[in-house]
């Protein structure tokens, strides 16, 4: 069963490292963008490979909340 957003809102302050669809979730973009995000150079989001699974990555929780504050920041307001 999918988490809601408030459910990995909880997850990233507690420190989880997060799947790169649970970050598209969260920023409210697609999963092919949150790839993106990971495989850019460099990447604006650091990730690890999950231990014992080969491939699955887990997305670093300080940049996914860099990432989700800079999206929620107001511009041009005064």
């Amino acid at each position: 069963m999918a988490r809601t957003v408030e459910d990995l809102e909880r997850a990233l302050e507690s420190g989880e490292w997060l799947r790169p669809g649970d970050v598209a979730r969260l920023l409210g973009i697609s999963r092919t963008a949150a790839v993106r995000l990971l495989n850019s150079d460099p990447p604006q989001i650091r990730y690890r490979v999950k231990p014992g699974t080969g491939r699955h990555r887990e997305c670093h929780p300080d940049d996914v909340r860099r990432e989700l504050d800079a999206r929620r920041q107001v511009h041009g307001d005064q």
